[in-house]
């Protein structure tokens, strides 16, 4: 997926493929400190999540059992994504992501739950 407009037309499930891909790709770039690739994944993420959102509450909710996905960076950027619209479940995939690994993406959930528990980070 080169750009926006060329997965407009992609199927929702397809997204979901591929937010998968991006997600697990990002999560590896975070722990071998590729910024560069993980700023790329990022991209990726953000235009297929900005395409399920212009589909709607039920294409978001497409990625719902990805928070149950053997692979814990696409449970955790599955739950960053989520938990705006359902905090009580992706909260805790959040949490575990802080709690049991000490790592750069232990850090990055750990800062992400202290902004949304001030206030200063409201999710939509």
């Amino acid at each position: 997926m080169k750009n926006d407009r060329s997965i407009k037309n992609v199927i929702t499930a397809e997204l979901i493929e591929e937010f998968c891909k991006y997600a697990e790709r990002r999560g590896e770039a975070v722990l071998d400190s590729r910024s560069r690739a993980a700023n790329r994944m990022f991209d990726q993420m953000k235009a297929i999540d900005d395409v399920l959102r212009a589909r709607g509450k039920d294409a978001r909710l497409a990625l719902k059992p990805l928070l149950e996905h053997r692979n814990r960076f696409v449970r955790y950027y599955a739950a960053l994504y989520l938990l705006g619209m359902i905090p009580e479940e992706a909260r805790p995939i959040i949490e575990e992501t802080a709690t049991k690994w000490f790592d750069g993406l232990s850090g990055d959930a750990g800062m992400l739950l202290d902004a949304f528990d001030s206030g200063q980070y409201k999710p939509d």
